[in-house]
């Protein structure tokens, strides 16, 4: 009863003194704990400050979309809002050639930016980019451009002819069925109306004549009809457009006109035949149009001599790579390989191959410049003028892969006939009949 009592008397002294020590325990927690915020804010706006007080550098290189550097072209770099920040301008070209296409920024904070590069032509260049804290090397950014579709004021008559009809001798009594123009590599065109075409040979009637022939697809450059409809092109035809589309150069017409040119593109599929010449002078940066049927030579400009170092390069490395593996070989030893090296240790001492072969590299550039001026290389001929007159010189263009596939064909094809590869070859057949045969319904 005595323990009833006395805590009926303390308890209302004892449980005000216990709140009051818990808020001080709570008030000394508090306070702390907002020093430790204070110091973590503080050390994170400290952070942040050193960060936005690094600065990093954006370069790249600016091509069109087939690789060629853009000089002295404006290069602006935008915000995510396209809010234009800075502008510069990509370097110009050593001998108008060499070099070229580069632009940097300096001293750019880290973000999210935008890159956009004026190419003159209609569709230009525009990158996002994101800048973390390093500098960042954009390499070379490209736009593969579209060919340039044709608008109406393009075109002073909507009804245009592609192609006048080959000029024959005789002319030709027929004028309503669509005829064929078969040219081969040496420009001999022929008017026809096509029979059949296999995978080796084409087919034909001469125009206006019951005469029949034929003609291997290994001899015909270029096969269309007089409407502008390409049926059939060489592979010597399609290297031919893919070295010019990498040159400067000019252009002759069957008109005998003249046009330089910076850059020109071909239609991919040539199926409506337009080619479009780029012209830097050309201030609105606007192409030019052509039909490829007015064309007769593309002349392409001294860029072409970048092809003869080129060969030149890979002549003195297959040159003296294959005489240091019969070396090799003779002598059942790498000691052969170490002749061609340079001998820093000791200067006086000159290995053997060394000087020869970095000078012979020289030798065979030179060889093939010379080898591509006396050929006139840098001359192509795409449509004949007439029937009578073929090309001055063969289209033919050497492949190295069509050349050895030629050699290995006819040891492959006996392989086709195999029962490996057969089996092989109908493997999807059978997995679709499994498939099939465990189907429980026409639902499954």
């Amino acid at each position: 009863m005595f323990k009833i009592i006395l805590h009926t008397v303390y308890l209302p002294i004892l449980f005000p003194l216990a709140l009051l020590s818990q808020e001080a325990v709570d008030q000394e927690t508090l306070q702390d704990s907002v020093v430790i915020k204070n110091d973590s804010v503080t050390v994170a706006i400290t952070d942040s400050l050193d960060a936005f007080k690094e600065r990093f550098t954006i370069y790249g290189k600016a091509a069109y979309g087939n690789g060629v550097l853009v000089p002295d072209a404006e290069v602006t770099l935008m915000d995510t809002l396209e809010k234009k920040l800075e502008t510069t301008r990509t370097t110009t070209k050593l001998f108008r050639r060499f070099f070229g296409g580069r632009f940097k920024f300096e001293d750019i904070l880290p973000g999210e930016y935008i890159i956009s590069v004026d190419l003159g032509t209609r569709v230009g260049i525009k990158k996002r980019i994101h800048l973390k804290s390093k500098n960042l090397d954009l390499g070379v950014i490209k736009n593969e451009v579209e060919f340039p579709k044709y608008e109406i004021d393009d075109y002073t008559d909507s009804t245009r002819i592609y192609f006048k009809r080959l000029i024959t001798d005789p002319i030709e009594p027929d004028s309503i069925n669509i005829r064929h123009i078969v040219v081969d590599l040496n420009g001999s065109a022929n008017t026809v109306q096509i029979d059949s075409i296999l995978r080796d040979s084409v087919f034909y009637t001469l125009s206006g004549e019951l005469v029949r022939d034929s003609i291997p697809m290994d001899d015909m450059y270029v096969m269309y009809n007089d409407y502008g409809y390409i049926i059939h092109q060489s592979r010597s035809f399609r290297d031919r457009i893919n070295e010019v589309q990498k040159r400067d150069g000019y252009v002759i017409f069957h008109s005998g006109d003249t046009l330089n040119f910076d850059n020109i593109f071909f239609e991919p599929s040539l199926k409506t035949p337009d080619v479009a010449t780029f012209h830097y002078d050309d201030t609105t940066g606007l192409p030019r149009f052509h039909s490829f049927y007015d064309i007769y030579k593309v002349y392409t400009g001294p860029s072409y001599i970048e092809r003869s170092i080129e060969r030149g390069f890979y002549s003195g490395l297959l040159f003296h790579g294959s005489t240091l593996l019969l070396q090799t070989w003779r002598k059942k030893t790498g000691d052969p390989a170490l002749s061609y090296l340079p001998n820093f240790g000791n200067p006086d001492k000159k290995p053997s191959n060394y000087y020869s072969m970095i000078t012979s590299f020289s030798f065979f550039t030179l060889a093939w410049v010379g080898y591509d001026w006396y050929m006139d290389r840098r001359s192509n001929y795409f449509t004949p003028k007439d029937e009578l007159t073929p090309f001055p010189k063969n289209m033919f263009v050497f492949s190295s892969k069509e050349w050895v596939w030629d050699q290995s064909e006819p040891f492959i094809e006996p392989l086709y006939d195999t029962r490996a590869w057969k089996w092989w070859k109908e493997r999807e057949k059978r997995k679709k009949e499994n498939k099939r045969a465990k189907r429980k319904s026409v639902f499954d």
